[in-house]
């Protein structure tokens, strides 16, 4: 069996040759050696530098000691019960298609784990920390299962930016049925959070998912996933967000460097699609995504989002 499963969290507990005011300054050197996880764990995170820092101000070096000692002992005996566990499971996980690995890391203790899509297949990453804060790191078996759970119902639904056709539709279908489920009985801030988080986690090219609030005539940030973005509050007619919520219409930008009243959020974003939110023939907030792709959102893609924004207002 390939190596499906590594153990770097003697990268992560390196923190402790460090002194609690240079624990920034390990942190560059760490995500170095796992630039592509730890970037995508602080979008995910909305962590920007500052928030950053005041996150690992929060952390207890006796907190991360006593973790270290723990998993020094009983690491080897709970990684081996995994390894066995997936050898019985392999025909069923498909290991030979080798389109992912499970990484053990440590990191800032706010979810146990992450699926991170990559060029070369998709990287499962699970926070030691947090495993060690919620008591599940002495199952740690039932950590990883739960993990690979989550990635198998992951693999069937999730949408990739190469998709087209009947092939994305019915993949975008599957992400709507699977909101449809998670937002029932929810009140409407708490639908908002579960959305943007849902789409950014099943659409690989939503590289930027939020929500903007009427408040008179602006647009304030609600629930987001991805960079933190210095535009909190947006005048009705400014930037491709103002003009969707002042004219009612969707707004689809498929390269965002050739439109003149774009409000740049990051280098990195190539494309846009903004929707107005309804309740009845009032703007109320709007949906909005980012893509580092150019040309990345179709008349499917509008389809889709302009359905699960009814959903929002209508269930």
């Amino acid at each position: 069996m390939r190596s499906v499963f590594r153990d770097f969290t003697y990268d992560f507990f390196g923190i402790l040759n460090y002194p609690k005011e240079k624990w920034n300054d390990f942190w560059l050197f760490y995500r170095e050696r796992h630039p592509r996880v730890l970037e995508e764990y602080m979008f995910k995170n909305n962590l920007d530098e500052t928030l950053l820092a005041q996150a690992l101000d929060g952390l207890e070096r006796r907190e991360v000691d006593r973790l270290s000692h723990y998993w020094e002992i009983n690491g080897p005996i709970e990684k081996t019960r995994v390894l066995k566990e997936l050898g019985r499971m392999s025909s069923q996980l498909h290991l030979e298609r080798e389109d992912f690995v499970i990484h053990i890391l440590g990191a800032l203790g706010r979810q146990q784990h992450l699926i991170i899509p990559t060029s070369k297949g998709n990287v499962v990453m699970i926070d030691l920390l947090y495993c060690w804060k919620e008591k599940t790191v002495r199952d740690f078996l039932s950590v990883v299962l739960n993990a690979l759970d989550d990635f198998i119902e992951y693999s069937s639904i999730n949408v990739r930016h190469y998709m087209h056709g009947s092939e994305k539709a019915e993949r975008l279908e599957r992400v709507f049925e699977c909101i449809e489920k998670k937002i029932l009985g929810h009140s409407l801030e708490e639908k908002l959070t579960i959305v943007s988080r849902l789409l950014d986690k099943y659409v690989d090219y939503y590289n930027w998912t939020g929500f903007y609030l009427v408040e008179k005539d602006s647009l304030v940030l609600g629930p987001y996933v991805g960079e933190p973005t210095e535009h909190v509050k947006i005048d009705f007619g400014s930037g491709i967000c103002g003009q969707a919520a002042e004219t009612k219409r969707v707004f689809l930008v498929p390269d965002v460097s050739k439109e003149s009243n774009y409000l740049s959020c990051s280098a990195r974003t190539k494309s846009e699609i903004v929707l107005p939110l309804f309740a009845g023939e009032t703007v109320i907030g709007e949906l909005d995504i980012d893509s580092h792709f150019q040309n990345s959102f179709d008349d499917l893609d509008r389809e889709f989002l302009e359905k699960t924004c009814r959903l929002l207002i209508e269930s």
